[in-house]
């Protein structure tokens, strides 16, 4: 039988959210929508990266990473450290976000190696979008995927079969 233990994140969090707004209530700190969702949004990625390590949710990774990134984005652009406004100069970063999310994924879980493909296919066309809205390279992507999107399957084949074997080898072993 599992014992249940309280947790004090939930008392936490509502403090600092009630010191927040009142501090705010008294202009003492002025925060405002704009300035605060950053925060919840790596505050709810931290939320579940701490369940993955207090209650070994292994699958929290995933919407945690993703959160958590985001957060640190929109904190960057809001704060205007990253000058970039308008989602056409700057989706490609949801693609990265996405590819590190798979990695995270696959960093939790080291036998997943499915989770390496997505991984490395989306990072890998992140930063080779941010790299052509930077005007870093000049080359277009999608000429370049149409010529050799074949090399996309050869790698996903080679995963398949290499999963196999490995689920294979550790049937026989058992």
């Amino acid at each position: 039988m599992r014992i249940h233990k309280p947790s004090i994140w939930p008392g936490l969090i509502l403090i600092i959210i009630g010191a927040i707004l009142l501090l705010h209530k008294l202009d003492i700190f002025n925060i405002g929508w704009y300035e605060i969702y950053p925060l919840i949004l790596m505050g709810i990625g931290i939320l579940f990266f701490t369940s993955i390590i207090g209650k070994h949710q292994k699958g929290a990774v995933f919407p945690g990473t993703i959160l958590f990134l985001l957060g640190i984005f929109y904190f960057l652009r809001n704060y205007e450290i990253i000058p970039y406004y308008y989602m056409r100069e700057v989706w490609p970063v949801f693609l990265l976000i996405l590819g590190l999310a798979f990695f995270a994924v696959f960093l939790t879980k080291p036998a997943d190696w499915g989770a390496l493909i997505p991984a490395a296919v989306l990072v890998l066309l992140g930063v080779s979008f941010l790299l052509r809205e930077f005007h870093i390279i000049s080359w277009n992507v999608w000429d370049i995927i149409g010529d050799y999107w074949p090399i996309i399957l050869i790698i996903i084949g080679a995963g398949i079969i290499l999963g196999s074997l490995k689920r294979k080898q550790e049937a026989s072993s058992e």
